[in-house]
């Protein structure tokens, strides 16, 4: 599949990720504790609206009309504090994808390129104070530098994983913290814009990872993504007020690496819920 399909797929692998980890993003969130809630709804709305878009201009469609479009719907009816943020990162790739009207592989850099891009505007925040930017920035960054330097799809992928994994760890040492604007003291607790971030984007590199091993490893198109894994069983929320340091593994994702490196059939190690900070 080449055509305005894939992003669509595509999107719906962020939101089906977004939907199994909000729950534990909600426990992340010690505010309003509806940060999952908010975030799963903007990605289905974005999905949604990508959907009936393309669905209705037919082959003809123009992926950048309908990424703006989705910027439109998401900054008036989106839900919370991220809502403004993806806005604008749509609307930065809308403009680098305007006139296209298939989706490709190729495709997926200035996708990238403009969520981060508008992501950062948006957000006001740099590297470092402890938000959703310290996720998006090293996890795209860390893909398309790959990709750049000749890297595999594969090892690209394993590489922004790795990195927005840490990003989101690295929340929890921000001597800011999240509740900061508010008066709150969040200091060694992950941020929960960031913890969405990184379940977004794990169901983004999630689903390329598993295209990527059903080819072999090689390069190639978008055609396997609408097809999602069953999400495993949640794993129990601590209940002792230590800190969840991410959402899981998105589904599928620990099945893959165990097969990527201990053989088909078998899982990675199961990591443990729990992170400790001095």
């Amino acid at each position: 599949m080449t055509s305005a399909n894939s992003l669509v797929a595509l999107f719906e692998a962020m939101t089906q990720n977004i939907e199994y980890d909000r729950t534990q993003i909600n426990s992340i969130d010690r505010s309003d504790g509806d940060a999952g809630d908010n975030l799963a709804g903007n990605f289905r709305l974005i999905t949604d609206t990508l959907a009936a878009a393309l669905g209705q201009a037919g082959a003809d469609a123009d992926i950048g009309q309908a990424l703006g479009q989705a910027a439109q719907v998401l900054q008036q009816n989106g839900q919370g504090a991220s809502a403004p943020i993806y806005a604008q990162g749509l609307a930065d790739a809308a403009q680098r994808l305007a006139g296209k009207t298939n989706f490709t592989l190729d495709d997926l850099m200035p996708l990238l390129e403009g969520l981060l891009s508008g992501s950062r505007k948006a957000s006001g925040m740099q590297q470092g104070d402890g938000s959703l930017l310290d996720v998006l920035l090293p996890g795209i960054m860390a893909y398309l530098q790959a990709k750049r330097s000749g890297q595999s799809d594969i090892q690209s992928i394993l590489t922004a994983l790795l990195n927005l994994r840490r990003g989101s760890f690295g929340t929890a040492q921000s001597p800011r913290g999240y509740g900061s604007a508010s008066g709150s003291d969040t200091s060694g607790q992950i941020d929960p814009g960031a913890a969405g971030a990184a379940s977004l984007l794990e169901g983004l590199f999630g689903a390329l990872l598993r295209q990527a091993l059903s080819q072999g490893g090689g390069s190639g198109g978008l055609g396997g993504l609408a097809q999602q894994q069953p999400a495993p069983a949640p794993e129990p929320l601590p209940t002792d007020g230590t800190p969840l340091p991410l959402p899981g593994i998105p589904s599928g994702i620990g099945d893959l690496l165990g097969t990527l490196f201990g053989g088909a059939g078998q899982a990675a190690p199961k990591r443990s819920t729990r992170r400790k900070y001095s």
